[in-house]
This record gives structure tokens, C-alpha cells and sequence, in this order.
């Protein structure tokens, strides 16, 4: 029966001119393929070196640090100025207190909290530098029978304001040191993952190499002694036969998660940016309200300062991540896989 459809079949064929069928099948050229990789790997390693630089970058992070430190009259005001002058009434009436003597207890209590890293300085929601301080003007009160709870108060009130500026700005660089250490994981994350996609490259071209053997190497490392352009004409120029050398199924679709979550994890990054440069800000511009004593000028200074070094580093970031060209090589990388006619 299978012979006489068979014949029948040629019958047909010869009679019509009848061709076989036509399919569409995905083709690959392996050597252009692992060509593009290369240069996508190259762009990648790049644009991630670039951006664990830039989360370390130094300009915009002192100079917001800088306005936490109660020493510091950038933000108009000197917390330290301001707490020695709301003293002042009180230790004038003190009879048992040295005033020089505590004076310079408070001096040291502002100068400590300014020498600790922001994201210790605050470890409830109110500052401990306002609640000791609070603490020993109260005992000072009770010491001292000519200093009255009135006093107390106004020393409080005219003291609070410019802690509770101080409280929002260190908050703030706490939660910006947070959200970038968050970014910083991920960034360890896609280091892993490219540097896998490396592997997977590598033990293509060299089957008697295990993965173990190179773990101890970093991705640089590992492209340029298995997978540079000169290795890679080196292999295909050698006798060995380019079928041997298959391209991952997945290679392409890997390639785009690992673009893509670079370009995920920057977006983030800028929000985090832009989110604190507003928050600084906001509270800067807060400052100009607290009263006359207020510096504006230093204000309007300390905001232009921080507007520039913002935009400097928010355009330098762009450039020097070179996503452009990442991209650029994604879409070279991804042209490779074609569809052509394959007769069968």
C-alpha cells in the first residue's frame, strides 16, 4: 500500500512538475553569532563597570552629607550656633553651673552626632542629639532654682525648629544610602548572571574546561583571555569544523534579559537620584522660613551648588554607561537569528 501511494505520488509529481514543499526555518551563521555576542559582552562589561562607579560617585554624595552636619551653616543656620544662643538666657541665671563648663559639654554632645555616618546618626524617629540635649537642660532647670520651666520651654521652642530640619535632611540621606546599597545588590545580581552568560560562551569553544576552573577569575578577566575578537578569529580560522561550535538557543534571549534588567535597574537608579536631589531641596527651601536669623543667601548659594552638581552628574551618568551602544550591539546580536527558505 506505502509503495503504491509512493508511486503514485511520483506519477503526480512528473505529470505537474510538482516541487517539493517549501518550510520557513530559523538558519543560523554561528561564527557571526558568537561575533556579535562578543561585542555585546564587551558593551555590557562596560556599561556595568560604569555603573558601580557611578553609585560610588563622591561629589553629590559629600555635598549632601555635608548639609547633615550641625556644624555646618550651608543650610542657612548652624545647629550649634543656634543651641549656644537659646543657652545663653539660661546660663545667665545660673548660680551652681559653670557656664563655660556646659557649654562646652553641648559643644561636644553636636560635634559627636556630626562625626557619625548618616545612617547611624538616627536611630529612633526623634534625634538623640535633641533628646539628651533636652535632658540636661532639664536637670539644669531643676538645679538651678532661678531657671524656670518657662525658660525650659523656650529654650525647647526656640531650638526644635532647626532640629526638626536637621531630622528631615538626615532622614533622607538614610533612606538615599539605602535605596542605593538595594541598587548595589541587584547590580551583584546581574553581575552573576552576565558573568554565567560568559561561562556558557566559554565552554562552548573550550569543552575540556569546567566551570570551576574559572571561577576565581572576574568577567574582564574572562573575556579577554577566552573571548576577544582575536580569540574568536583564531578559533574559526582553525581547522576545526564551525558546526562543532552551537549556539545556545537561548544565547539571544538571555542577552536581551541582561540589557534590559541593566536598563531596569538604572531607571531605578535615576528615580532614587532625582527623589533625593527634591527632598534636599524641599528642606533647603524649608530653612528660608524658619525666621530672620535665617542666612538666604547661603541658602540660594548651597542650592545652586546642589542644583549644578545634580545635573552635571545626572548627564555625565548617562554618558559614561553608554546604554546607546549597549543596545546598538543587542540589536546587531539579535539580527543574527534570520528566517530563510529551506527547501525539504
Amino acid at each position: 500500500m506505502k509503495l503504491l501511494l509512493l508511486g503514485l505520488f511520483c506519477f503526480v509529481a512528473i505529470k505537474t512538475n510538482a516541487q517539493p514543499p517549501t518550510i520557513l526555518l530559523k538558519t543560523f551563521d554561528s561564527e557571526k553569532q558568537f561575533n556579535a555576542t562578543t561585542g555585546f559582552l564587551d558593551a555590557v562589561i562596560n556599561s556595568i563597570n560604569s555603573f558601580n562607579s557611578l553609585i560610588k560617585k563622591e561629589n553629590y554624595r559629600i555635598k549632601i552629607t555635608s548639609f547633615n552636619n550641625p556644624t555646618s551653616s550651608d543650610m542657612g543656620f548652624s545647629l550649634e550656633n543656634e543651641i549656644q544662643t537659646a543657652l545663653k538666657p539660661l546660663l545667665a541665671k545660673a548660680k551652681n553651673t559653670n557656664p563655660i563648663k556646659f557649654s562646652q559639654v553641648v559643644s561636644g554632645l553636636v560635634n559627636t552626632q556630626s562625626r557619625m555616618p548618616a545612617a547611624k546618626a538616627v536611630v529612633t524617629a526623634v534625634n538623640p542629639v535633641f533628646t539628651t540635649l533636652i535632658s540636661l537642660v532639664g536637670n539644669l532647670t531643676i538645679q538651678e532654682k532661678k531657671i524656670t520651666t518657662a525658660d525650659l520651654d523656650s529654650f525647647i521652642l526656640a531650638t526644635s525648629k532647626y532640629f526638626v530640619q536637621y531630622e528631615k535632611l538626615n532622614q533622607a540621606n538614610i533612606l538615599f544610602d539605602q535605596n542605593v546599597e538595594r541598587i548595589n545588590n541587584k547590580l551583584k545580581d546581574l553581575q552573576f548572571d552576565i558573568k554565567e552568560y560568559i561561562l556558557d560562551m566559554i565552554t562552548i569553544f573550550n569543552k575540556n574546561i569546567q566551570r570551576t576552573q574559572l571561577k576565581n577569575l572576574n568577567t574582564e578577566e574572562l573575556f579577554l583571555k577566552y573571548l576577544d575578537k582575536g580569540k574568536l578569529e583564531e578559533i574559526f580560522s582553525a581547522e576545526t569544523p564551525e558546526e562543532s561550535f552551537h549556539y545556545p538557543t537561548d544565547g539571544i534571549k538571555t542577552a536581551k534579559d541582561i540589557a534590559y534588567n541593566l536598563q531596569k535597574v538604572f531607571n531605578e537608579y535615576q528615580k532614587v537620584y532625582t527623589d533625593n536631589y527634591q527632598q534636599i531641596r524641599s528642606i533647603l527651601l524649608e530653612s528660608k522660613t524658619l525666621g530672620k536669623n535665617i542666612n538666604t543667601r547661603q541658602v540660594d548659594a548651597s542650592l545652586k551648588e546642589l542644583e549644578e552638581l545634580y545635573n552635571d552628574s545626572k548627564n555625565s551618568d548617562v554618558l559614561s554607561l553608554r546604554l546607546t551602544t549597549l543596545f546598538e550591539r543587542l540589536k546587531t546580536l539579535a539580527a543574527t537569528e534570520q528566517t530563510s527558505e529551506v527547501k525539504k
